[in-house]
């Protein structure tokens, strides 16, 4: 890819940023399902990755933001060194962390690190607010309706709200990566980063660890492994409800997520029986993740929640 097949705003920022020197290997990189332009390319040998927002009328402030949780989180080293930031333009500029996607793991020292980096972000300047996560839901109600002619399960919807009502008076606002699937958190041989900053603000910081937990750490001794390295004590009865709260409120989260991924595909697909158990769901996904209809993923995620819900 050259300068002149790029975005105009890419090309510019990657000029200003390195004047004068020149640029090889750039090459697309999947931008998952927020929109944005992602563009690999390497200077004097370093690799980079350039990032464009994709312009949300629905929410004009969501690259300023992004920018604005990304500094502070490359100053704090749980996100990649930051190279360049343009809040007009939504374009970004960071190293290329050569890491490896954080998957299932019993290795308490590994589990230890991600915790250690999560405290830390947590720990750190404060994030600006950004929209509420039931007006996400209901913004990606209104795609799935848009795209596939099928909204939403309304109950998910209404487990959010009920849910978040019930752990606000317990919460307390931290700065938050608000999305920690498992592609968004690198292990490389000395740090764990957290990339993927677009939902990022001020948050509940129970909730980013049971985002965690949901792909990373699905085993409920795991999750609590995890609670007790993050906290460095065992956790109280009451910070072990607030993880439940914040559980069902990832399930939740993720379910919708992977509803929107169906309906953008053209729809789940046809219901057969009983939801297969999310442990299966998430292996097969990890397995052949080609092979998996976002639909039976969110089917899963749902299910879970509501057997969580009755308990």
């Amino acid at each position: 890819m050259s300068a002149a097949e790029m975005h105009p705003e890419l090309a510019a920022a990657i000029a200003a940023a390195f004047p004068g020197r020149p640029v090889h290997d750039a090459a697309p990189l999947a931008g998952g399902l927020s929109g944005a332009t992602l563009i690999a390319f390497a200077v004097d040998g370093a690799p980079y990755v350039a990032k464009r927002c994709a312009p949300d009328p629905a929410d004009p402030e969501r690259a300023a933001r992004e920018i604005a949780c990304m500094r502070v989180a490359s100053e704090r080293g749980v996100a990649p060194r930051l190279r360049h930031a343009d809040g007009r333009t939504g374009v970004t500029i960071m190293d290329r962390i050569a890491g490896t996607p954080l998957r299932p793991t019993g290795d308490p020292r590994l589990l230890e690190r991600v915790a250690t980096a999560l405290r830390r972000l947590h720990d750190g300047p404060p994030f600006p607010r950004g929209p509420a996560r039931i007006d996400f839901l209901r913004f990606l109600d209104a795609q799935c309706a848009a795209l596939a002619g099928a909204r939403l399960p309304a109950e998910l919807v209404r487990a959010v709200e009920e849910l978040e009502r019930a752990s606000a008076p317990h919460a307390h606002e931290a700065p938050c990566h608000r999305d920690l699937n498992p592609n968004n958190v690198l292990v490389t041989a000395d740090s764990v980063v957290f990339v993927d900053w677009t939902t990022a603000g001020a948050g509940d910081p129970f909730v980013d660890l049971a985002q965690l937990g949901v792909f990373a750490f699905p085993r409920p001794e795991q999750r609590e492994a995890l609670l007790q390295a993050y906290l460095g004590r065992p956790a109280s009865d009451d910070e072990r409800s607030r993880a439940h709260l914040a559980r069902r409120i990832a399930l939740a989260f993720y379910a919708a997520s992977f509803f929107f991924a169906g309906a953008r595909l053209g729809g789940p697909p046809p219901a057969e029986g009983e939801p297969t158990p999310l442990l299966e769901v998430l292996a097969a996904l990890r397995a052949a993740p080609e092979r998996i209809h976002p639909g039976t993923v969110a089917a899963a995620l749902l299910h879970e929640m509501r057997d969580e819900m009755r308990h």
